[in-house]
């Protein structure tokens, strides 16, 4: 019985020292999700790689070119079309699809436009000053995506 009782005792002393409580991960989501909201706002984008559930869409949107404005503005112009929508960024999306340590980049545009299937909260895999790499793994509808934009 003493055994046993030396044996739970390290397994929660253990267990209580495997915890994180800093946050340390939201702490940098939150520096990198900052350091891309300026990155995104620097210049004109285009769209160079889109896949929804496993279907290439790119050339749907390659003629676009979008701009993340100030206010969360988000212009997408064409030669014969221009749409506006809103775009945020954040490291905490609260939904039990995705995770709290990660940025997200939203993007909204009315779902009745040619844009409005890029309307996603995607996880941001990877950012430089000239591409910004996105990923929906799966939303509440099943759906997966993958988004890239570079700089034009």
């Amino acid at each position: 019985m003493k055994r046993f009782k030396i044996v739970l005792a390290f397994f929660t002393v253990l267990t209580l020292l495997s915890c994180d409580a800093d946050m340390d991960d939201i702490d940098l989501s939150t520096a990198e999700a900052q350091e891309l909201n300026v990155i995104v706002k620097n210049g004109e984008w285009q769209v160079t790689n889109f896949t929804l559930n496993g279907s290439d869409k790119t050339a749907t949107y390659e003629d676009y070119s979008f701009v993340f404005e100030e206010d969360n503005n988000l212009s997408a112009t064409s030669t014969i079309d221009q749409t506006e929508g809103t775009w945020r960024i954040n490291n905490d999306s609260g939904s039990e699809f995705d995770s709290y340590d990660d940025v997200d980049f939203n993007i909204f545009f009315t779902s009745n436009s040619k844009l409005g299937e890029l309307t996603r909260n995607y996880d941001v895999i990877s950012a430089t000053s000239s591409e910004i790499n996105l990923i929906l793994e799966m939303d509440e509808n099943g759906d997966t995506a993958s988004l890239s934009f570079s700089r034009n």
